[in-house]
């Protein structure tokens, strides 16, 4: 009977610390969903901060990026494609973790992001994973094809 109410006393006190950290990960789901479709699909990079910490790190293959250093990177991708859409796929969450599956499209009519204007559409898909710290994103790792950007931008032969 003491095993019981032990175990019982156990789950008692730990419901609370999961129902908390299942709590957190939605608002951090949701913090990476409003920051991939209101700040990226939309351009409203005035709410940029309002989803990063200010020590907030972009790992990047070659280096590490700073707040500034990504905004201006948006930007950049937003002058590039002036009509991009940014389409959230799939939200995962684990702990302080947030992987975001998405699919970026628009098409090339201004110089940007190191190429010259094509005129071309693209369409491609990634993932990125934020780490959270206090209800901001703090780190972020992200990925896609950059050889098939510049194979749809003609800038490279077809495969």
């Amino acid at each position: 009977m003491r095993k019981i109410a032990f175990l019982v006393l156990l789950s008692a006190m730990c419901m609370p610390a999961v129902a908390q950290q299942g709590g957190e990960q939605e608002k951090n789901k949701q913090i990476a969903r409003s920051f991939f479709e209101e700040v990226l699909d939309q351009g409203r990079f005035d709410l940029y901060a309002e989803s990063h910490a200010k020590d907030f790190v972009a790992h990047g293959e070659n280096r590490d990026g700073t707040l500034d250093d990504d905004m201006a990177a948006a930007r950049e991708e937003r002058k590039a494609l002036p009509d991009m859409r940014v389409k959230v796929n799939q939200i995962l969450a684990d702990r302080d973790l947030v992987a975001v599956y998405w699919n970026v499209s628009g098409t090339n009519t201004q110089a940007g992001m190191g190429f010259p204007a094509t005129g071309k559409k693209i369409k491609i898909d990634g993932m990125t994973i934020f780490r959270f710290k206090a209800g901001k994103i703090s780190e972020e790792w992200s990925v896609w094809d950059m050889l098939s950007v510049m194979r749809q931008l003609g800038l490279l032969p077809p495969q």
